[in-house]
């Protein structure tokens, strides 16, 4: 105890604060990374373009990695610091979020901005754990195909086999997004690349495969609205329109603009 004494005794006030001072700083730098690393997907509500002439007038977040994108379909997305991804349709949006501010720095958006306004919208986050993990799903979604499209891998051999296993994975931890992707391998393998750009002029048409039944099944499972659209679109490839239209009104009903756009083809094409 005097040893200890002793060496306190002769450490001087000034030094310890120095110390204390640097230690602090450090530890709120690496809590500064930490965060800056953070995957989630929480932001939520309605951002409204600041220009009228903006392509996409508002998004709508839902808290929980699902956006509204100007009335034109949804949307998957996850930030990273302040940093936020969307998936659209067949693309990629990247945005800078600063406060209430969201400014786009990816195609199309560069330069934009959308504000925060003190709209009451949807929030579906419920489960927070849950929430940052399909977030996170998403972020490993990201890294894996950039701003490619499924089809761009489907047509690379080289990569291919491994793309597949990889989205499959994703699948199966559940990632809705990549069960989409997946869905779309299996019909073209099933199908051919023909069956997805002229279903109408299917040449190619079998007996159901009760794997992409199953995978159509489990998407919709996950509450993904576009499950009708694609396995309504694999009866319809089939030959069984009723059953697909059965799919697309109960994808219309809930939502899907997908379903709704795939009826009015349909009705339009009779």
């Amino acid at each position: 105890m005097e040893t200890i004494s002793y060496w306190l005794s002769v450490i001087e006030p000034k030094t310890i604060t120095m110390k204390t001072g640097r230690l602090l700083g450090i530890l709120l730098l690496f809590s500064n990374l930490i965060n800056s690393q953070i995957i989630d997907n929480k932001i939520q509500g309605y951002y409204q373009a600041e220009s009228d002439s903006n392509m996409y007038s508002f998004f709508d977040f839902d808290g929980n990695g699902k956006v509204n994108i100007a009335g034109l379909g949804t949307g998957d997305y996850f930030t990273k610091g302040d940093s936020l991804i969307v998936y659209p349709d067949k693309s990629i949006f990247k945005f800078i979020v600063k406060g209430k501010t969201l400014t786009g720095v990816s195609k199309w958006l560069e330069n934009k901005a959308w504000v925060r306004k003190d709209t009451i919208t949807t929030n579906n986050r419920k489960d927070a754990a849950l929430s940052q993990n399909k977030a996170a799903l998403l972020f490993e979604y990201y890294k894996l195909t950039g701003s490619a499209k499924t089809l761009d891998f489907m047509l690379d051999e080289k990569i291919n086999d491994s793309h597949t296993e990889k989205i499959s994975l994703l699948c199966n931890k559940g990632l809705g997004k990549a069960c989409l992707d997946y869905f779309g391998i299996l019909l073209i393998q099933d199908q051919g690349l023909g069956s997805l750009l002229k279903p109408e002029k299917n040449t190619k048409a079998k007996s159901p495969n009760k794997e992409i039944i199953a995978l159509g099944n489990k998407i919709i499972a996950q509450s993904e609205l576009e499950g009708y659209t694609v396995l309504g679109s694999y009866y319809y490839i089939l030959g069984d329109q009723k059953k697909a239209e059965e799919l697309w009104n109960t994808g219309a009903d809930k939502g899907s603009q997908k379903s709704a756009m795939a009826l009015f083809q349909l009705e339009i094409g009779q």
